[in-house]
């Protein structure tokens, strides 16, 4: 089986307070986008796990999220032996849940493989036990995500947003950048949700990311991508996640286009995306009529 693993950018996202584990509680807008990884799955006879990628350098197999939910969900099939081939087209530590995604089609792609009647439960508690962001991939719909990432609550959007997405290269630990992180608290969230179930276009004009601030710092040439994106009549540009990916919001497809054709050769990655749910929602309008 081939299956996609999509992308996910972030609306907003707020840090609330540092827990006592050490993490930070957020508050967080997803949405996955039409950029994916492609997960290759078949059985084999050898009991063995075996991994390939077009990017064999990522890290080692047994860091790889894909392995951890192969070494998890083994002992419940009597023949657990897998080969796999992930194709990477999400840019590596880029704020996009690029290592999440594939973790989260693992976890489907082995169930339905080795007939294991997992629950949507289940394996979301699974991914939620390897990766903060792993539950958000077993919604279709947009999602607000709270806790450390793991406590999911989707929603229907209906404003249509068009999305233009760069990433210069830069790759950016997010370890580092919640090392740095102050607390906020002051996304307005609820707000937001509302005015996107509505399909209010001021909506847009509240997001914010507060690791902005930090990645930034770190790294103060984003703020020259997100000005070429202004300068490209964006209404809005935000880095997703932790970074250094950037995305741009259109509403027109004419302006979104002339930034695309502008953009295009000035950076490593660019791309326009579509938002899935919108996906989704055309395809089951075509199977309607």
């Amino acid at each position: 089986m081939i299956r996609k693993c999509f992308a996910k950018i972030n609306l907003t996202l707020d840090s609330l307070y540092k827990r006592s584990d050490g993490y930070h509680e957020i508050d967080t807008i997803m949405v996955r986008i039409g950029l994916f990884d492609e997960l290759e799955i078949k059985a084999n006879d050898s009991g063995d796990f075996n991994y390939s990628s077009n990017l064999n350098s990522i890290c080692s197999v047994e860091d790889n999220l894909v392995y951890k939910v192969w070494d998890i969900l083994k002992d419940k099939t009597n023949n657990p032996g897998v080969d796999v081939y992930l194709k990477k087209n999400i840019p590596l530590a880029a704020g996009l849940a690029g290592g999440s995604t594939d973790a989260a089609e693992m976890i489907k792609g082995l169930n339905e493989l080795w007939q294991l009647n997992l629950s949507k439960k289940e394996m979301m508690d699974i991914g939620a036990s390897i990766g903060a962001d792993i539950p958000f991939f077993f919604e279709d719909s947009p999602s607000r995500a709270r806790g450390i990432g793991e406590i999911i609550d989707p929603f229907k959007n209906t404003l249509d947003m068009k999305i233009l997405l760069v990433n210069d290269g830069t790759e950016i630990s997010s370890a580092e950048i919640y090392k740095r992180l102050d607390d906020y608290g002051h996304v307005e969230n609820d707000l937001i949700i509302e005015k996107l179930k509505n399909g209010d276009h001021s909506a847009i004009f509240y997001f914010e990311n507060v690791m902005e601030d930090v990645a930034t710092d770190l790294f103060p040439h984003l703020l020259d991508i997100k000005s070429d994106f202004l300068d490209n009549n964006a209404e809005v540009c935000l880095i997703s996640g932790s970074g250094a990916s950037i995305f741009g919001i259109f509403m027109d497809d004419e302006i979104l286009e002339n930034a695309y054709i502008d953009m295009k050769d000035k950076y490593e990655f660019v791309k326009k995306v579509e938002l899935i749910w919108q996906i989704l929602e055309y395809l089951i309008l075509v199977w309607v009529d």
